[in-house]
């Protein structure tokens, strides 16, 4: 399996965690990244780092609320500010 990414601080895109491809289903779909190819991914796809910043992407921040949606999906705590 690759490597986790390494993403710059301003990234914007969401990438799908090949270990947890498939694995849970939420029916909430997003337009990620899966290797090379870009397509449609459950968010229960992707990397932490990908869920929280697809979380915030509409310009909130609400910690718990983040954290209990990372729980739910298998990531632990996922924001820490």
């Amino acid at each position: 399996m690759p490597d986790k990414p390494d993403w710059p601080a301003d990234a914007t895109e969401l990438i799908v965690d090949p270990d947890r491809y498939g694995k849970n289903l939420t029916g909430i779909l997003v337009r990620a990244q899966y290797l090379s190819d870009w397509g449609s991914f459950d968010i229960s796809d992707l990397y932490a780092e990908s869920l929280l910043r697809w979380l915030r992407s509409r310009g909130g921040k609400n910690v718990w609320a983040e954290n209990c949606v990372g729980q739910l999906l298998g990531h632990g705590q996922i924001a820490d500010d």
